[in-house]
């Protein structure tokens, strides 16, 4: 695989489990959009906006209008899985000689370092396709399973609707998270068929035929089965902004110097900045934009919003906006 990569994010698709007319990517955690995760991953790894493409539907409009115009758009005008959604990308990647960074856009639980991980096997090992896969200490999710060998080679992905019991009690999944040598990879896109229960075209189904073709198929194994899971409802939406509020919570604790009294009650969007020695008391919301000073003490029952706070100044029982 050539040094350049490209990034191509699958996001087209309505919230038909959410219950909403927003698209599923734009749902907003902690003040940031799913995609907007996703994209900031791609862009501390390398890989800058004219060079990620991102698969739309009709929410394209909706999506670029998040996002900015910076980025490269492909229309994928039927849902008919996540290869024709590759495939309509076409335009953008049938030439291209590099490696080809294919994720969904509903996982805010990306993250630079994991992906830096994934190109640095695929280039170590001169694969075709590496993915990242994730096992879960418990039941996983209904993802596609990681089937192998007596060897422990990668023999297919077998998409849970599909599988049989045995391979439903296999507790490592696929991420969706690939890296393709693109002049290897794309052709074969054309094999992938839909015999499958929902009559679509499974872009898991290009590692079978990988294999088929003698080419080397890796894997990395994540640190975190967090990645692999998408956001369908909303109580994965729920879920999420507790587990990437308390992440957030912890760097300022641990890097930032701030104190965060009990952390639980308290919420704490991207985007905020807090000065050393400032202490935040219970039941205090600070929104995106916010700016805190240092050995501030915020709380309890305060609410800011791109609000300015100097410092070494006391502020409880309030609401703030800029």
């Amino acid at each position: 695989m050539k040094g350049r990569i490209k990034a191509v994010v699958l996001a087209a698709g309505k919230s038909t489990r959410m219950k909403s007319e927003r698209s599923k990517v734009l749902h907003p955690i902690l003040g940031k959009e799913i995609i907007r995760y996703l994209l900031d991953a791609l862009r501390e790894c390398g890989i800058p906006e004219q060079d990620t493409i991102v698969v739309a539907g009709d929410n394209r409009a909706e999506i670029e209008r998040a996002i900015g115009g910076g980025f490269r758009f492909a229309c994928q005008p039927e849902a008919l899985g996540t290869a024709h959604a590759l495939r309509s990308a076409s335009e953008w990647i049938a030439g291209f000689d590099g490696g080809l960074l294919v994720l969904v856009g509903d996982n805010p639980y990306v993250s630079a370092s994991e992906l830096r991980r994934l190109i640095d096997r695929h280039r170590r090992k001169r694969a075709h396709c590496t993915f990242i896969s994730a096992v879960f200490p418990g039941d996983p999710p209904p993802y596609g399973r990681i089937v192998r060998d007596a060897w422990g080679g990668v023999q297919a992905i077998v998409e849970e609707k599909d599988a049989t019991p045995e391979q439903r009690r296999i507790r490592e999944v696929n991420a969706s998270i690939y890296l393709f040598d693109n002049p290897a990879v794309f052709p074969l896109l054309s094999r992938i068929g839909n015999r499958n229960v929902k009559k679509e075209y499974y872009l898991t189904d290009i590692v079978a035929i990988l294999n088929r073709e003698n080419l080397v198929v890796e894997t990395v194994q994540a640190e975190d089965c967090d990645i692999a899971i998408g956001i369908n409802d909303r109580r994965d939406l729920q879920v999420a902004q507790r587990k990437l509020g308390l992440r957030l919570q912890q760097r300022l604790m641990l890097e930032a110097g701030v104190t965060i009294l009990q952390p639980e009650t308290v919420t704490i969007e991207h985007d905020v900045e807090i000065g050393r020695d400032s202490v935040i008391y219970p039941c205090t919301y600070l929104a995106a934009g916010t700016r805190i000073g240092r050995n501030c003490v915020i709380g309890p029952f305060v609410f800011l919003k791109n609000a300015r706070v100097a410092d070494d100044e006391v502020l409880n029982f309030a609401k703030r906006t800029g």
